[in-house]
């Protein structure tokens, strides 16, 4: 079954009904060919997901009339809030690839992060925003991620302790014994898991951080690319 972006405004919960069009209705009708009676899955973005039957296919105005079998709040969802801090990274492609990952993993925020080592202090947000839609859409969630606006480290574990996070910040440098592990996580605790840049965080960063409360732990005892680093550690921590 595909699923598609509907808008907010285009559901209709007292008809039992919702309308895709423009893009959406485009890619439907299209390349995928879909027509009056096949099931499709609509998500808000906001959290609900929405099971439904095409009614009517108009090639001619670019929608799709359908009726909607089941309400599907937090489908596709991780039971943990995971936040992940992740300091820029060089390559526009790797940037790229980790947003499509992290999407596809279950993670909750995005928070982008300046770095002593970071080399990229900027990011492309409309083409960072296609790729998490698109993201959404691959792997049928009722949420996409929040992309936070760039900021400092230090701000970003500012905001952690805020929000009552839990702080995991990754390091090659950490205990021997302080692997990161799912089975030291309660389910419905809120996370931040924090990755550097290439090459990592300073040793100043990881005082800081640790100085703030933050546990410092590792993947073992490879060293990894930032990206990879960031796929691992959420493959570990998201709840299914």
């Amino acid at each position: 079954m595909e699923c598609f972006i509907v808008e907010k405004d285009n559901i209709d919960l007292e008809k039992h009904e919702l309308v895709l069009a423009g893009d959406e209705a485009h890619h439907a009708i299209r390349p995928l060919r879909i027509k009056t009676g096949d099931p499709l899955l609509a998500t808000d973005l906001s959290g609900v997901c929405y099971q439904c039957r095409v009614e009517r296919a108009d090639p001619g105005t670019l929608t799709l009339i359908c009726s909607i079998k089941e309400i599907l709040p937090n489908f596709g969802e991780s039971k943990r809030n995971i936040l992940l801090i992740q300091g820029m990274i060089a390559q526009p492609s790797r940037w790229e690839f980790l947003l499509e990952k992290g999407t596809e993993l279950g993670v909750t925020s995005i928070q982008p992060v300046t770095t002593e080592r970071t080399e990229r202090e900027s990011f492309n947000r409309e083409r960072s925003e296609r790729i998490l839609r698109a993201s959404v859409k691959q792997t049928k969630r009722a949420r996409i991620p929040e992309l936070r606006e760039l900021s400092s480290f230090g701000m970003a574990l500012s905001d952690a302790i805020k929000d009552g996070r839990r702080i995991l910040l990754l390091h090659e440098a950490a205990d021997k014994s302080s692997t990161l592990s799912r089975s030291t996580l309660t389910t419905d605790e809120a996370i931040a898991v924090a990755i550097g840049p290439e090459g990592g965080f300073s040793d100043s960063e990881v005082e800081m951080a640790s100085k703030s409360g933050a546990e410092i732990v590792s993947l073992g005892p490879r060293r990894l690319r930032a990206e990879t680093a960031a796929i691992a550690a959420l493959a570990i921590l998201i709840d299914q």
